[in-house]
């Protein structure tokens, strides 16, 4: 089988709304009414196996058959409550949570495709065992339960059975701990996200009453317990942070962007061994799914704003305007648009190289777990042959790297040697961001190295090293 039963809508495109890991099922709710209307009907069962005459005074039934009757009725009731607060819960909350920062959500589904075993897949099989016993049933001579009862309570029975065995399953080969700790990481990313709504008061004036009282518990009373730091820097607590729609990919120098609790002026080279060992295939993939369908909006979006511009840009070259301030208005709708436009194609290659990232994580992880060659490492792109590839571009890309540490070692030696009595303090400090910036550079002379290797030759290496790394106005006007 290895299905996914009840999607909710928008799943893993919001914090709001996570997708659950494969093991455990896409959605709580089933699992929570089908064994709790089991365990309630066994409860209620052997209450009356000891109160008979005040339960059943005029009908004797076995245990059995009150079991199976006990187990249709709460069954049902279970499903059709469940049913109706998932429905009510995921239209009147998560969507509009959701349709705040996606265009287009995913919609529910009853069912999905997965490469691994759920739960869901036990229920469904239990379920099917419990239907397949009550078939004899049908040719039994005056049974104390009617067939429809037996029916339905046989099969919540065996859909019971089947979630805790694939539950015990999944615990027993250790998915289950695995899948629970990426559970618990989204739980508390959700919990996070909580405080963000009930202080967005123009969000809450959407919900429902119910729901903005559910919010305010989650938001204030389970948020509570957080650490204060966490709604500033939710990543040194191991949450992501909010998403935004700038890009933080380029900066000006290599590491000088963010610093180290240390306060070095370098980012410390992050240990990639350890970081696959760190990473969850599950989250992984969850998000390489999610920056596919925002790229392919923003790729969309890009389209009709090209378009657009077009369409104005006609307009413009072929419109008398009766006053230079109508003109103006005109250039400056152009010039605006021509700024989104650019952000929504930088948007959308940001996307794309974090999908390429992602899925060389994710192949990488997998050859690793499978001691697989050295092939199963190696990225792949049907834009070069890396054998026979000239690799002028990167190695004039390095250049840049080796004139600006070369710029800064002199900068540091210099304020190493530097007398003042302010520079004096700083000293220690300097000599570290030394020798960063010379191991750094040696780096960056063994890449160039060995990327010339590969090149044609060094002398015909005619790329023009920019300084300038933005483009001229009149072509990229981001600034309105």
């Amino acid at each position: 089988m290895v299905v996914r039963l009840f999607i909710p809508p928008g799943e893993g495109q919001h914090h709001i709304v996570p997708k659950r890991p494969d093991p455990l099922g896409a959605n709580a709710t089933l699992q929570y009414a089908i064994v709790s209307s089991t365990a309630l009907a066994a409860g209620y069962t052997s209450f009356a196996a000891k109160f008979t005459r005040r339960v059943t005074p005029h009908t004797k039934i076995s245990k059995t058959a009150l079991f199976i009757r006990s187990s249709a009725r709460l069954g049902i009731w279970a499903l059709v409550a469940g049913a109706a607060v998932n429905t009510y819960y995921h239209t009147r909350f998560t969507s509009i949570v959701v349709a705040q920062t996606v265009k287009e959500p995913t919609p529910a589904k009853l069912w999905d495709k997965t490469e691994k075993y759920t739960v869901d897949d036990g229920c469904l099989a239990g379920a099917a065992l419990g239907f397949v016993a009550f078939l004899p049933t049908l040719f039994m001579r005056r049974p104390s339960v009617s067939w429809w009862a037996r029916c339905v309570g046989m099969t919540n029975i065996g859909a019971c059975t089947g979630v805790v065995a694939s539950h015990a399953y999944f615990q027993y080969t250790g998915e289950r701990q695995k899948a629970m700790e990426v559970l618990e990481q989204q739980r508390q990313r959700r919990t996070l996200e909580f405080h963000h709504l009930f202080w967005d008061k123009l969000l809450m004036a959407k919900f429902d009453l119910p729901i903005q009282q559910y919010v305010r518990h989650n938001g204030i009373f389970r948020a509570y317990h957080l650490p204060a730091e966490v709604y500033d820097a939710p990543e040194k607590f191991g949450l992501s942070p909010p998403a935004t729609t700038e890009s933080n990919a380029t900066t000006e120098s290599p590491g000088a962007a963010e610093k180290t609790p240390d306060d070095r002026y370098y980012t410390a080279a992050p240990d990639h061994a350890q970081h696959l060992r760190n990473l969850s295939i599950e989250s992984i993939q969850n998000e390489v799914k999610g920056c596919e369908r925002e790229k392919q909006a923003a790729l969309k979006e890009a389209a009709y704003m090209a378009y657009e511009i077009s369409r104005k840009q006609y307009e413009f070259c072929h419109a008398d305007f009766p006053t230079e301030e109508d003109r103006q208005t005109r250039m400056r709708e152009l010039q605006l648009m021509n700024v989104a436009f650019n952000r929504l194609r930088a948007s959308a290659d940001e996307l794309d190289r974090r999908v390429l990232i992602g899925k060389n994580w994710l192949r990488q992880i997998t050859a690793w777990n499978s001691d697989d060659a050295r092939s199963g490492w190696l990225a792949t792109s049907t834009l070069c042959d890396p054998e026979t590839h000239d690799p002028s571009l990167s190695i004039a890309e390095m250049r840049k790297f080796q004139d600006q540490l070369t710029d800064e070692i002199r900068r540091f030696e210099a304020l190493v040697k530097s007398p003042a009595k302010q520079d004096v303090e700083k000293r220690e400090k300097w000599k570290t961001d030394l020798d960063d910036a010379r191991i750094m550079l040696r780096a960056a002379d063994q890449v160039v190295f060995e990327l010339e290797k590969k090149a044609k030759g060094p002398h015909k290496v005619t790329v023009k090293v920019v300084k300038e790394d933005t483009p001229p106005d009149n072509l990229e006007p981001e600034k309105p």
